[in-house]
């Protein structure tokens, strides 16, 4: 277990739920796509619920304490739906999460291509997600230096350029005063207290991708709330 929050047979109960879940849709939407082809309303809506279903699925693993391997393949499944649907009407938040385990897990290039093409296409350059998409594929032109939505990740520029990176104090000042209070707006923000059972974990992926990207020496974080300390030493 990785989570405090929760126990074992809360995250077990919610991981065969959305597993079963998975399944139908996957079978509903592949059969639909044979039907009507993958531009049907219908097969879009499908990738759309997958997207939320399989993000449930990465932090309700990684809570349970699951092995990162298996989590990775999770995720390449959630890589391939993510890519095919997004655009600047998806979440900024979302998308950071997804670049940030791209990153964590060390994602083939490759795997990275449709989205990098539609981000492309959006003419979307923001500072942290070329950050990010560069640790993946260093040939990736955008370089701009600003973000497209101001007041959410400002505080980790100061981390990434800072220039004594291996010093962990202002990430750890990021994780312990401003991380969950900066998600106010989530709809996850505060499930922990609700009784309908949506609470999945709160992880800061992005934090675990600037410890790995700036390689800063991070065994003081690995007990601080939402490190995902165990991600950071994936090695695929």
């Amino acid at each position: 277990m990785r989570d405090k929050l929760k126990n074992a047979d809360y995250f077990k109960v919610l991981i065969e739920r959305e597993k079963n879940d998975i399944i139908m849709f996957e079978g509903t939407v592949k059969k639909v796509m044979i039907e009507k082809g993958e531009s049907d309303r219908g097969v879009r809506n499908g990738y759309n619920i997958l997207i939320c279903s399989y993000q449930k699925m990465m932090n309700l693993l990684y809570s349970y304490g699951e092995d990162p391997g298996i989590i990775k393949e999770w995720y390449e499944k959630l890589l391939y739906y993510y890519s095919k649907m997004w655009d600047r009407e998806y979440g900024y938040i979302e998308l950071i999460k997804i670049l940030s385990l791209a990153v964590l897990f060390g994602i083939d290039k490759c795997k990275l291509i449709e989205l990098e093409e539609r981000l492309m296409n959006e003419n979307f350059d923001d500072y942290l997600v070329n950050i990010l998409v560069k640790e993946i594929d260093s040939s990736w032109t955008k370089n701009g230096t600003e973000f497209e939505f101001p007041g959410i990740y400002d505080c980790l520029k100061d981390i990434l350029e800072n220039k004594e990176s291996s010093d962990f104090s202002l990430l750890k000042e990021y994780l312990e005063e401003k991380w969950y209070g900066l998600h106010k707006q989530c709809a996850w923000y505060n499930t922990h207290k609700s009784k309908q059972n949506t609470y999945c974990g709160y992880w800061s992926f992005e934090a675990g991708a600037i410890a790995k990207i700036i390689k800063i020496d991070d065994a003081n974080l690995k007990d601080v709330s939402y490190y995902p300390y165990d991600l950071v030493r994936y090695k695929k």
